[in-house]
C-alpha cells in the first residue's frame, strides 16, 4: 500500500511513464473519435434526419405566400421644386426681392399647389415613406382591412419593420448613397441629390390568392387617392406660412412707404410757398436727371417742384400696388386656409382626391373675383391630373407565389442537427465512460 502526500492512499495507482515530456493522457487519438462515432452512428443519424424531415414537411404543407407589384411610372410628374423656382438659396440684397417675385407669382404658385406631379427625387421618396408608414395613415389601413374582412393583416402593421415588409416601396432607378460616394464638388452633390426616380415599385405581399385581390385594393386606394392629399396638405401648410410671411413683409414696409410720401408732400408744400417769379419763362428743351451717382442735383425752382411732384405720383402708385397685393394674397391666404381645413376635417375619416376635388369644384361658385376663379381651376385641373397619374402601369398584375426555400432551410436545418447531434454523442459517451469510473 502506497501512502500520498496528502496522507490519503490509492490502491490502484500505477507509475505512469512519461516520454519526452508529454503526457499519454494528453495525446489526441482520432481513432477513439471515430469509434465513439461508429458507436453512437444510430442515434446521430436519427438526431440529424428527423428535424431535417420534419423542416421539410412543414416547409412543404406550410401555405404559400404571394406578392404583386404594382409599378407606377412618375416621369411625366415632374415639377420645379421651390427652391429653383427662386433660383436657389444662395440671396443676396439685390436678387433678394426678384426670387420673392417670382416664388410669390401667379405661376410659380400653381406649381406650389400642384398634386399633379410625384417630383419623386430622393427628398420626397423620403417624404412619402415617412407619410405612408406613419402611425396615422397605418391606423386608417388598418380599419380598411378590419371593415374588408382582412383582420389577420392588421397585426402586421403594428410595427415599422413588419409594415415595411408587408408594403415594400422601390424607386427605380435607386438613389445614390452620397457616403459611399467620393463626390466632394458641391454642384454636383446637388444634381445627385436632385435625381428623380423613373418608376416606383410597390409590392404588396399576403398569404392567400384570394385575400391578394382584397390587400391590393385597399393599399392602392390608400397610396392613390389618399397619400396625395398628405402631400398637398403638407404644401399647404408651407404655402400658408409663406403667405403670411409676404404680407408681414408688406405690413413693414407700409410705413417706410407713408413716411416718404409725408416727408415728400411736405417737400412739395414748402417748395409750393417759395416766390417762383417767372417760372413760366423756362425753356422747354432741358432734359432732368435724378439722383445721378448718389448726389442731389440742383435745379431751378420749377423743376424741383415737377420732381416732387411725379416722386408723390411714384410713392402713391408704389403704396396702391402694395395695398392691391395685400388684399390679393389675404384673399389666397384665406382661400388656402379653407381648403387646408377641409383637410384636415375629413383626412381621418377616409378622405379621398375624387371628393377633394368636388369640394374645389364647390368653391369656385363662392368666389366673383377673377383670379381666385383662375386660380382654383388651375387647382382644379392640377387634382385631375393627380387622380390620372395615380394609376399603375398595369391595373392587374400578375400575382406570384414567394418561394419557401425549401432547399436552403432544410439543408441549414440539417447542418445544425447534425452539428448538435454530434456534440450530443461525445457527451452521452463521456456520462457513460464517468459512471463507468465511479461504479
Amino acid at each position: 500500500m502506497a501512502t500520498s502526500q496528502g496522507g490519503g492512499t490509492n490502491e490502484n495507482s500505477a507509475p505512469i511513464e512519461i516520454k519526452d515530456g508529454v503526457c499519454p493522457e494528453n495525446e489526441i487519438d482520432l481513432i477513439d473519435y471515430f469509434r465513439v462515432l461508429w458507436k453512437r452512428k444510430y442515434f446521430i443519424f436519427l438526431a440529424t434526419v428527423l428535424p431535417t424531415l420534419i423542416a421539410v414537411i412543414t416547409l412543404f404543407l406550410w401555405p404559400k405566400s404571394y406578392k404583386v407589384t404594382y409599378v407606377y411610372d412618375v416621369r411625366d410628374g415632374v415639377r420645379d421644386g421651390v427652391r429653383d423656382d427662386i433660383g436657389g438659396w444662395n440671396l443676396n440684397e439685390k436678387n433678394y426681392d426678384v426670387s420673392l417675385s417670382r416664388f410669390y407669382s401667379q405661376e410659380n404658385l400653381t406649381k406650389l399647389y400642384d398634386v399633379s406631379g410625384w417630383n419623386l427625387n430622393e427628398k420626397n421618396y423620403g417624404v412619402l415613406l415617412n407619410r405612408f408608414y406613419s402611425e396615422d395613415n397605418l391606423t386608417k389601413l388598418m380599419d380598411k382591412f378590419q371593415k374588408n374582412g382582412l383582420e389577420k393583416y392588421a397585426g402586421q402593421l403594428s410595427s415599422d419593420d413588419q409594415s415595411r415588409e408587408f408594403v415594400k416601396f422601390e424607386a427605380t432607378p435607386p438613389f445614390l448613397n452620397l457616403s459611399k460616394l467620393t463626390v466632394t464638388d458641391p454642384e454636383q452633390i446637388n444634381k445627385i441629390r436632385e435625381m428623380e426616380a423613373l418608376l416606383l415599385n410597390v409590392t404588396i405581399t399576403g398569404k392567400s390568392m384570394q385575400d391578394m385581390y382584397k390587400l391590393s385594393s385597399v393599399v392602392r386606394d390608400n397610396i392613390e387617392n389618399t397619400l396625395p392629399l398628405y402631400m398637398a396638405q403638407e404644401q399647404l401648410s408651407t404655402s400658408v406660412r409663406g403667405y403670411n410671411n409676404k404680407l408681414a413683409e408688406i405690413e413693414n414696409n407700409r410705413f417706410s412707404l407713408e413716411l416718404a410720401l409725408k416727408n415728400n408732400d411736405g417737400v412739395l408744400a414748402g417748395l409750393k410757398n417759395v416766390n417762383i417769379g417767372g417760372l413760366d419763362n423756362r425753356p422747354s428743351n432741358i432734359v432732368l436727371q435724378f439722383d445721378i451717382g448718389g448726389q442731389s442735383q440742383y435745379l431751378p425752382l420749377g423743376y424741383q417742384i415737377q420732381a416732387a411732384e411725379s416722386k408723390k405720383v411714384e410713392l402713391e402708385e408704389n403704396i396702391k400696388i402694395k395695398e392691391e397685393n395685400y388684399r390679393y394674397y389675404k384673399d389666397l391666404l384665406d382661400l388656402n386656409n379653407k381648403i387646408l381645413a377641409e383637410l384636415g376635417n375629413k383626412l381621418p375619416s377616409g378622405y379621398t382626391t375624387e371628393q377633394f376635388k368636388s369640394f374645389l369644384i364647390s368653391l369656385v361658385a363662392g368666389y366673383e373675383k377673377p383670379q381666385l376663379k383662375d386660380y382654383l381651376n388651375s387647382y382644379i385641373r392640377a387634382t385631375e391630373n393627380r387622380i390620372a397619374a395615380s394609376r399603375p402601369i398595369t391595373e392587374k398584375p400578375k400575382i406570384y407565389p414567394i418561394a419557401k426555400g425549401t432547399v436552403k432551410k432544410s439543408g441549414v436545418v440539417f447542418a445544425i442537427a447534425f452539428m448538435v447531434s454530434v456534440f450530443a454523442a461525445f457527451l452521452w459517451e463521456g456520462l457513460e465512460k464517468n459512471r463507468t469510473r465511479i461504479s
